[in-house]
């Protein structure tokens, strides 16, 4: 396919905006938890020691002023996820959130740097083009996007995927099923299965097996429409199994979930967004709708995406 003709295709804004939306509401989610769980006291403001990154030794905790990042963190999310000064929102989310995650590497967690990317990702997409308070605001909307805006996204959580599913071929995860053997046969007081499945050397190479499988292959049954349905069964399915078995992983599953939701199709998004925002059609009615949007510079946005990846 010729690139040029590529980048200039064309996609229902109502894909990103359903991301938007998915993607602010669990990252103001996943802070309230951190805060109310008293992590930032206990991670960032009581240890007299923080072990750094290299080249980032510059960026510490701040005292009690250490609150103050993570709630512009996380009034950032809310207003990302309302689409209101959505620009500004955006790059303040993906500077609070990274600056906390620089902090201490102790505190490291993959998918919270899957966050930070996706979050640079986001300052040069128009995810605020539908469904948003700045629609409202500047009386304007615009119905149809860059497809290569959505792509970016699907080949970011594709990468994920797959790069898990490789790093997961080796004699340690295949046949020895470690650690899986480990994590399931501490969880001894589950009932039922705790204290008989979950014993049995089967039953760890089954799941080890399986967890490569779904890595490996779950990013190219989303891209295929006819098994797509299926796909994001398994992606519930996996997930939710991975939080209950595993809740010490956190936000991940629910990150996944969500992320995997831009693989549905644009009318699939819409008539979701519809639905949600029924009760705000008077809103929304008044606004004019431009057909397309055009960026002013698509060069360095081009480049920004590349080097995201």
């Amino acid at each position: 396919m010729n690139i040029a003709k590529y980048l200039n295709k064309k996609q229902d804004s109502s894909s990103l905006a359903i991301f938007r939306l998915g993607f602010g509401f669990l990252m103001l989610f996943s802070i309230i938890r951190i805060w109310f769980n008293g992590w930032i006291k206990e991670l960032y403001i009581d240890p007299s020691f923080h072990f750094s990154y290299y080249g980032f030794d510059w960026i510490k905790p701040i005292g009690d002023y250490t609150y103050l990042i993570f709630l512009i963190c996380a009034i950032s999310s809310f207003c990302v996820a309302i689409g209101y000064k959505y620009r500004i929102s955006i790059i303040l989310l993906f500077l609070s959130f990274t600056y906390a995650e620089l902090m201490d590497k102790t505190t490291y967690l993959n998918h919270y740097y899957l966050v930070s990317l996706i979050s640079f990702l986001m300052i040069f997409f128009p995810a605020n083009a539908s469904f948003s308070i700045d629609n409202i605001i500047n009386k304007k909307s615009y119905r149809l996007i860059p497809k290569w805006n959505v792509d970016a996204l699907k080949l970011m959580i594709c990468i994920v995927y797959f790069y898990a599913g490789i790093a997961k071929i080796n004699t340690d995860w295949l046949i020895e099923a470690q650690p899986l053997k480990i994590w399931l046969t501490s969880k001894y007081d589950l009932p039922i299965i705790g204290n008989t499945l979950f014993q049995m050397d089967w039953v760890h190479i089954f799941f080890s097996w399986a967890g490569m499988f779904y890595d490996v292959f779950i990013a190219f049954i989303l891209l295929y429409r006819r098994t797509r349905p299926f796909g994001f069964f398994l992606v519930i399915t996996f997930h939710i199994m991975t939080a209950i078995l595993f809740p010490a992983i956190g936000m991940f599953p629910y990150i996944m979930i969500t992320s995997s939701i831009i693989f549905l199709e644009p009318e699939t998004h819409k008539k979701i967004l519809e639905k949600c925002f029924k009760f705000f059609k008077k809103f929304f009615q008044k606004i004019s709708i431009v057909e397309v949007y055009n960026y002013k510079r698509t060069k360095i946005t081009q480049v920004a995406l590349l080097f995201s990846l």
